[in-house]
């Protein structure tokens, strides 16, 4: 499958991604990737986007905040109302975790994405290392660091998509393996380390569309953070896996 570059838009701002409340939106969450689904499905022409959020740190996220939890929204799970392109929360604000430690998790993840951004912006291509969660302070920290790796001899390679995302629809090895030895689509997930795959109200499970590496865009990332799309009910669910 050929995939438009014109379709994959990383690091979008949030103005792109959110429709409205976006300052809570900010506060949150962090924008990764956009994604036209024409390519896909040409009836489809609307944007979605991978994102994650500023509190990931250890343990999994709302595994604290359960009376907050929704269908769509519960431990390593965020729901979003998707109209015109652009996403609202659809949980409680109350779902995020206040503990000291989220706090500083925030702080760490919200720097080191900033300064992947800057560093994506000026070299057209990811920064395609684990900060080993200490966040850089800037995109110069990240040029030094990534002429240091190679200077090194540390191994260089990119995301299938674009150089920024791992799958999309298993059009990529990674995304096969994921169908390897499974009967149906429906089967696959239950073959992952996700807690949860979110369904409609006829148990079956929404249009995976892809996934990109967490921690190539934060300092303590997800392994994969997956998306999941139910177009009849414009939801888009975000799923994060740890392996």
């Amino acid at each position: 499958m050929s995939i438009p570059q014109t379709c994959i838009k990383p690091f979008p701002d949030y103005e792109d991604v959110f429709n409205k409340e976006i300052e809570e939106h900010k506060k949150h969450f962090l924008p990764l990737c956009s994604i036209n689904l024409k390519f896909l499905y040409p009836e489809w022409d609307e944007w979605i986007h991978i994102v994650s959020v500023k509190e990931i740190y250890d343990g999994s996220v709302g595994e604290t905040t359960q009376s907050f939890h929704t269908n769509f929204t519960k431990e390593d799970m965020i729901g979003f109302d998707v109209a015109d392109g652009k996403y609202a929360f659809e949980g409680n604000w109350d779902y995020f975790s206040k503990d000291p430690i989220s706090s500083e998790a925030y702080i760490h993840n919200d720097k080191d994405y900033r300064a992947r951004k800057e560093f994506y912006a000026s070299h057209q291509h990811i920064y395609p290392y684990s900060s080993f969660g200490e966040p850089f302070e800037s995109a110069k920290a990240l040029e030094d660091d990534f002429d240091q790796k190679q200077k090194s001899g540390w191994g260089l390679s990119y995301p299938k998509v674009h150089g920024v995302m791992d799958d999309i629809r298993f059009t990529t090895s990674e995304g096969m393996d994921l169908l390897e030895d499974c009967e149906s689509e429906e089967k696959i997930f239950d073959y992952t380390n996700l807690l949860y795959v979110p369904k409609d109200e006829h148990n079956r499970p929404f249009t995976y569309i892809g996934f990109l590496t967490g921690y190539y865009f934060q300092a303590y990332g997800a392994d994969r953070v997956y998306l999941f799309y139910n177009q009849s009910l414009k939801k888009a669910v975000i799923c994060f896996e740890y392996t």
